[in-house]
């Protein structure tokens, strides 16, 4: 029997389910009954490759359930495939019709992509916390956006609010600390990332969670996938401008902070950054250069310690 690509379309009741060697697509709802339902009728017959897209953590769990029942699971972006049912000539957008596409794209535009692998118990713990601390950040930031204009009827308020966010990121930096301590593996990990001047604790923690594949890529696939790739917009005698886009949020943000400080403390990092200044690169541009220098760079470091014994790198002087 020949293989068959099949698409999943999440949300938070149903998950629209297709086939290409089937005619219609169908519908299970998104909890236990709905996954048992799906695992026996998948197991019926030759699997090339299951394409879900990410769906704001509504996928987590069918996601585990598939990969549990040893079906070869892809999670992709939403915009990636919102481009492929485009190339294919689909504008309409339902459920059904995303499960289709998602089904044709099973079977012939993720090869290249790795399966969806669950992350072990420690590591899903930390990113938990870091989500959460960002998450908490945010609102004290906006709060304190809110303080700077308030009216002193509602300041006393706001105040106590800053206040409250303030300690409960204290809170969850001691739990980030204590999750790390109790993993010889995260420690090691985070040791060896944080051993580059400019990247902190929550930096390296940020980055071990969210970008999981550091040390096991090339360096243009580690940059594209944080989001800090120049993508070419060239046609014919024209040569366009050089932008970055897509790529993790969360990292390609942290990132960012690490660098506004390693530009002033570490010295390969500052001596690149000037550079690129003096030969009129705007700060920005000269930035995202640094950030993808960086990432690069702290790939290597991690690849280096899968493959012991290492040796230093200059960048960390």
């Amino acid at each position: 029997m020949a293989s068959n690509g099949v698409g999943i379309d999440v949300s938070k009741d149903w998950l629209d389910v297709a086939a290409t060697h089937l005619a219609a697509p169908w519908r299970v709802p998104n909890g236990p009954k709905g996954w048992q339902e799906l695992r026996t009728t998948l197991s019926a017959f030759e699997v090339h490759r299951v394409v879900l897209e990410a769906s704001g953590g509504y996928e987590a769990a069918v996601l585990l359930e598939l990969h549990t029942a040893g079906l070869p699971v892809v999670r992709v972006p939403p915009l990636r495939a919102r481009h492929f049912a485009r190339a294919l000539g689909r504008r309409a957008k339902t459920d059904a019709i995303d499960a289709l596409v998602l089904a044709r794209m099973a079977l012939v535009a993720v090869d290249t992509l790795p399966l969806w692998q669950p992350l072990e118990d420690h590591v899903a713990d930390l990113k938990a916390v870091v989500e959460r601390r960002h998450q908490v950040v945010v609102l004290r930031d906006a709060e304190k956006k809110r303080l700077r204009k308030a009216r002193s009827v509602v300041r006393a308020d706001l105040e106590a609010s800053v206040a409250r966010l303030s300690a409960q990121i204290v809170a969850l930096d001691a739990q980030l600390e204590a999750l790390v301590a109790e993993s010889p593996a995260l420690s090691e990990d985070l040791a060896e990332l944080e051993s580059v001047r400019g990247v902190g604790r929550v930096t390296a923690a940020t980055l071990r969670v969210t970008v999981p594949e550091l040390g096991t890529l090339n360096r243009g696939e580690v940059a594209a996938l944080v989001g800090v790739a120049p993508m070419n917009r060239d046609s014919g005698h024209h040569q366009g401008r050089r932008y970055i886009q897509g790529g993790r949020t969360l990292a390609r943000n942290c990132l960012y902070m690490a660098v506004l400080s390693a530009v002033r403390w570490n010295p390969v990092l500052r001596e690149f950054y000037q550079r690129l200044l003096k030969r009129n690169k705007k700060p920005k541009a000269a930035m995202v250069a640094c950030m993808r220098k960086l990432i690069i760079y702290l790939n290597s470091r991690m690849r280096n310690l899968r493959n012991r014994p290492t040796e230093s790198a200059p960048m960390s002087a």
